[in-house]
């Protein structure tokens, strides 16, 4: 039976994801929808046809995001099972694929329903693909520690602490460079925000942190790609049961 790994899995994550936001901004920005320096992601995939990429781009994305999550959990079930010393906890592997899950279910939420026509969804996928992402990968960092020197190396586990840290941190002034910002806003569309707008320093805070997030969030999954060289998986076997009832009645009856 044939074996496959996973680096390639990830690779196409990362490019997707910078590709989807690069072309998204680029098309935005050619346009006039929105202005050269920083909008929100989101703003970048508001209006047609920059929209429609954004919408695929991220659907694939979360896919394959939700995919890397389930292959992850797998990772550390069989590290468990073959290195018990290790003390990687059952539940809260199993927290970490539902935070994974939540994380990439909100990016394709975000994908979707864009933030000029259906903001609360939005919002509440933004919420779960930051947040939980944010959570999940803290979680990932913690059990890259239990998996070295096995699997890991110091010098990850360091590396991954520290997007760990800056990538909480740019979260945190993100929202709440945001929520002084808006109350402050005089114009008539929050997209057009221009430096003759009150809160225009703030808001400038608030979407350069939210790029930063999503880069390290991209810079926290290359950090998994060299592990994915020594992660495998076997195709699975298929069944039809129906097909081999058939067949194991007609051996019975011809003896």
């Amino acid at each position: 039976m044939g074996v496959t790994n996973f680096t390639m899995l990830l690779t196409i994550l990362v490019i997707t994801l910078l590709l989807t936001i690069t072309v998204s901004y680029g098309v935005s920005v050619k346009l006039g929808h929105v202005p050269l320096a920083f909008p929100y992601i989101s703003e970048t995939g508001n209006t047609q046809p920059e929209s429609c990429i954004f919408s695929f781009g991220m659907n694939i994305a979360s896919f394959l995001y939700a995919v890397a999550v389930y292959l992850r959990y797998r990772e550390l079930v069989h590290f468990r099972a073959m290195s018990p010393e290790s003390r990687i906890s059952v539940p809260w592997n199993r927290f970490g694929l539902w935070l994974g899950s939540l994380s990439a279910l909100g990016l394709c939420v975000v994908a979707n329903f864009q933030v000029g026509k259906v903001p609360v969804p939005h919002y509440l996928g933004a919420m779960c693909c930051f947040v939980g992402g944010s959570a999940y990968f803290a979680l990932q960092t913690w059990f890259s520690k239990r998996m070295c020197p096995q699997v890991s190396t110091k010098q990850m586990v360091v590396l991954r602490t520290a997007l760990t840290v800056m990538s909480a941190v740019a979260l945190v002034v993100c929202v709440a460079s945001a929520l002084v910002a808006i109350p402050q806003f005089d114009g008539t569309d929050q997209v057009d925000w221009r430096p003759e707008h009150k809160g225009y320093a703030l808001h400038c805070v608030s979407t350069a942190a939210e790029w930063l997030v999503a880069l390290l969030f991209v810079g926290s999954i290359v950090t998994y790609i060299p592990e994915m060289r020594a992660v495998s998986l076997s195709p699975p076997t298929f069944r039809i049961l129906l097909l081999e009832s058939v067949t194991t009645t007609k051996v019975a009856e011809k003896y």
